[in-house]
């Protein structure tokens, strides 16, 4: 199936003529899909064994890297980075300045794949919340990390959500697949949800929206992962 996508007026520039590639009703597919995959095609290998071996490998490389190594793998590239400014050469690494990043790269088997991957345009005609940035008002960053019990921005377009539906709202979706659903907003308006940031690990957000005159749920989701601190 190839990558379907639609044109959107980018609102970071200044040149009214520019326009952004944005990638439409794409599957996101869990563990267990690909375990699917794996022993759908004649396999001796059981569903069961497969989740086994693939439990002690996520235990293996979560281990590797708290020791505070990097892995190369021919699916992925992992390595550490130190962020945050150091005042002189005699200063050393302090948790409420500085913090330990995993930065995540495609290996080699599979960093070619983007090449052939087939695209192909279509009309934006679906309304769905678009979701552009996420001001952090913990840390002041944008589009990188979560403070909990602080107060969140996001901006982009179709927002508005009904907190008092269920099925609305700004979701946090862990790696685990685990939703977080914020529940105190600030703000609530079409191009700007303020909201308290809840507890958690590393999220992706989505904004899911009954849009005016549609009883169908539209989901929005921000295009980086938010790390909470």
């Amino acid at each position: 199936m190839p990558i379907s996508f639609s044109l959107q007026e980018n609102h970071l520039t200044d040149n009214p003529n520019d326009y952004v590639a944005r990638v439409q009703d794409q599957a996101n597919r869990d563990i267990e899909y690909i375990v699917e995959q794996m022993t759908s095609r004649g396999s001796t290998v059981t569903p069961a064994e497969a989740m086994s071996v693939l439990e002690e490998f996520e235990l293996a490389v979560a281990k590797v890297l708290q020791q505070g190594d990097s892995i190369t793998t021919p699916l992925f590239r992992i390595n550490a980075s130190i962020t945050g400014v150091f005042d002189d050469p005699e200063d050393d690494f302090d948790p409420e300045r500085h913090e330990v990043k995993l930065n995540v790269n495609p290996g080699q088997r599979i960093s070619s794949i983007a090449e052939e991957v087939p695209v192909e345009k279509i009309a934006a005609d679906r309304r769905e919340p678009v979701l552009r940035r996420y001001h952090d008002g913990g840390s002041g960053t944008t589009n990188e990390t979560l403070s909990p019990t602080h107060t969140g921005r996001l901006v982009g377009e179709l927002l508005k959500i009904d907190p008092e539906d269920q099925e609305q709202g700004v979701f946090l979706i862990g790696p685990d697949e685990a939703e977080t659903r914020v529940v105190e907003y600030v703000h609530n308006k079409p191009s700007k949800l303020g909201f308290r940031v809840p507890e958690g690990g590393e999220y992706t957000m989505e904004v899911r929206a009954k849009l005016h005159n549609t009883n169908e749920l539209r989901v929005g989701t921000l295009n980086a992962p938010l790390i909470v601190t």
